[in-house]
């Protein structure tokens, strides 16, 4: 969404990684050294709730950007932690770099800051789904949004997995993964989950997935 010469300062600033499946780049109170633009795969915040285990509460695609507090703190730390869900590119840069290219690029600064608006919405409302609706409609909504992070209608995704972020039993997962295959909606086999027919998965997802793809729509404009 930027122009021409606003990229160009940047492209000789950020170095292209890979992004390993459950790589973790960084840790809750971890200073951040990077931050991160994913071109391809999916990165997911996770906070543990110590008590009863790890729970996603954001999910970072080709839409985004991991280490959204060094725009907020001039001394910033990780306040979750960021785990790679889908593997994938992207391309990092050092904080100070980073720090001295939103102050010389206000496109770019407003860009990151807009994007921040959208992970305070889908973090919110997530939390808000999590919350009031059933399994089905909250696995639906998941899967919808990681399938919208990705060029692919096939994901590396394991039950296992999908009960961990969504803070559930894996046999939960499991009953309704194979009602969605019922339906026609997925299809699943060892390790990966196929959308077959996003209509389908939509029917089954709540409002919540919706109201967070037009807020994304309306904020980043």
């Amino acid at each position: 969404m930027l122009s021409k010469e606003d990229v160009e300062p940047l492209r000789s600033r950020l170095q292209r990684v890979k992004l390993i499946s459950e790589q973790v780049l960084h840790e809750p109170s971890e200073h951040l050294d990077h931050v991160y633009f994913p071109e391809e795969g999916v990165v997911c915040l996770t906070a543990d709730t110590q008590d009863a285990g790890i729970v996603e509460v954001g999910m970072i695609g080709r839409d985004g950007m991991i280490g959204v507090s060094v725009m907020l703190n001039p001394d910033p730390t990780a306040v979750h932690r960021a785990l790679v869900q889908v593997p994938g590119i992207a391309t990092r840069m050092q904080t100070a770099v980073f720090k001295e290219l939103i102050d010389r690029s206000p496109v770019f600064r407003d860009r990151c800051l807009r994007y921040i608006q959208v992970l305070m919405v889908q973090t919110a409302q997530a939390a808000a789904c999590n919350a009031r609706h059933e399994l089905p409609e909250r696995l639906a909504r998941w899967l919808l949004m990681s399938h919208d992070k990705l060029d692919r209608d096939d994901m590396p995704m394991t039950q296992e997995f999908l009960a961990f972020m969504l803070g559930v039993r894996r046999t939960g997962v499991s009953q309704v993964a194979n009602t969605l295959q019922s339906t026609g909606a997925i299809r699943q086999s060892r390790g990966r989950i196929t959308i077959l027919d996003r209509n389908l998965l939509e029917a089954e997802a709540c409002n919540c997935y919706r109201f967070i793809e037009d807020s994304r729509r309306k904020i980043m404009g």
